[in-house]
């Protein structure tokens, strides 16, 4: 019995080996300006599209308006294609204020910051396995900016629609860039409307949406 168990093990183990060494690595892609894994593949939402979104209870009540017309921004582009890319399942959700992988794509508000990281506006965690994104969360710096809420063109502060769709491209998976007329520029100014995706946003979403 102890040989018939000894064979079955090493029949395993001599499957397992011949499987991982007959797998092919996954070819490199073309970045198309997003987050790629080690094989220099794009990491995205390869299924389970709308990216399910929750609502921290932490996030102010006035702030729901900007984030659904940031959402709106990317749900009309895609439309004529019948794609969905965001949907809020809740607002108001309790829990700790502490983003982790836990199986919810959550939006924070947080009155405090790191401050050894005062500039930073926001800050959106991906996370994903192969090249796979599976959850992201996206915290707001409440603590050192003032926000603007509202819809008008002509306001001060930092304008809050714009940041979200900033964020929200890096729960799609993209990367900061350089190019003029991207919303996934670094640096969001106060007194600055960047609340349309650009022509490269759209062709490097095209890459994989």
């Amino acid at each position: 019995m102890k040989n018939r168990l000894g064979l079955f093990a090493a029949l395993i183990l001599s499957v397992s080996t011949f499987i991982q060494a007959c797998s092919r690595p996954l070819s490199p892609q073309e970045s198309c300006n997003f987050v790629q894994n080690p094989e220099l593949q794009r990491v995205a939402w390869k299924r389970g599209l709308p990216v399910r979104l929750y609502l921290h209870r932490s996030v102010p009540a006035e702030a729901y308006a900007a984030i659904d017309r940031a959402i709106s921004e990317y749900n009309l582009r895609f439309a004529k294609d019948g794609r969905e890319m965001f949907k809020i399942i809740a607002r108001g959700v309790s829990g700790d204020l502490a983003p982790k992988k836990d199986g919810y794509s959550m939006i924070y508000w947080f009155d405090s910051w790191d401050p050894n990281r005062k500039t930073e506006q926001a800050r959106t965690t991906i996370y994903w396995s192969g090249n796979e994104i599976f959850e992201a969360d996206i915290r707001i710096n409440g603590a050192g900016f003032s926000y603007y809420f509202g819809s008008e063109a002509n306001f001060s502060g930092l304008d809050l629609d714009s940041l979200l769709v900033h964020e929200l491209g890096h729960v799609l998976g993209l990367a900061h860039n350089g190019n003029h007329g991207s919303v996934m520029n670094t640096t969001l100014n106060n007194g600055q409307e960047r609340r349309k995706l650009g022509t490269i946003d759209e062709s490097s979403l095209k890459c994989e949406y």
